[in-house]
């Protein structure tokens, strides 16, 4: 299978960083909380939910560059830099795995939770936090917001690309996260709810079509639930 390495570059808008240990640790604390009350190994809080209700506080906790989509360069052909906004619209995203030695119940505590990945973002086209199900068409029966943060976090750009890492752990996920995360891929693949366009805004990677969406989901799928062998490759 196509290890992290030898898969092409990919990236998002911002490259964002957490401004100290404590942030990052303190990110981590509130997602695994989530993740066990949720049963969600891959859980995206508010800003305001980790790092409470003061704005200055809360922009002190990341910071998020990107290249100047208007501007792109300077008069003298240098990358023109701009800085998110961490005041407002501000996310963590956690993604984990379950831990060798977890029982096939799922994660029971904090130490049988391993981290794949946890990244600060700034908001996006499409908050998985409160976008509506039915905006994305996944308003159906065995489908919840789980599902919507498992397209951002575990499909999403900065941990596609480990999709590896949660197949070997995925089968000691909590059963109704499995079964949460089969009826969305399902329904997706069947139905072709979501454009590519939302597609990006979720997740920011971007594919051609339609076409090309559904048979990359239909591929997570038969990865995740069938046994096929090779971890699909999102597009560059």
């Amino acid at each position: 299978m196509p290890l992290r390495d030898e898969l092409p570059p990919r990236t998002g808008p911002w490259a964002t960083r957490f401004d100290s240990e404590e942030a990052l640790l303190e990110a981590d604390t509130a997602l695994r909380a989530a993740a066990l009350r949720d049963h969600d190994l891959s859980p995206v809080l508010p800003f305001d939910q980790v790092y409470g209700p003061d704005m200055m506080h809360r922009a002190a906790q990341a910071t998020a560059i990107g290249i100047d989509p208007d501007e792109p360069y300077t008069a003298d052909g240098q990358i023109r830099y701009v800085y998110g906004d961490f005041y407002t619209e501000a996310l963590v995203y956690g993604v984990y795995r379950p831990a060798e030695g977890t029982a096939p119940t799922g994660p029971a505590g904090v130490d049988q939770l391993w981290n794949t990945t946890l990244y600060p973002y700034p908001g996006g086209g499409i908050d998985p936090t409160a976008v509506e199900l039915a905006a994305l068409g996944l308003d159906v029966p065995g489908v919840d917001r789980r599902f919507v943060n498992f397209c951002a976090g575990v499909l999403g750009v900065e941990a596609v690309d480990d999709l590896a890492m949660l197949k070997e752990r995925f089968d000691a996920a909590w059963p109704d996260y499995r079964e949460t995360v089969r009826n969305g891929l399902l329904h997706l693949v069947r139905h072709r709810t979501m454009t590519v366009q939302q597609w990006y805004e979720l997740t920011y990677v971007a594919f051609h079509d339609e076409e090309q969406l559904t048979g990359y989901l239909a591929q997570v799928y038969a990865y995740l639930y069938d046994g096929f062998p090779v971890m699909p490759p999102a597009p560059n």
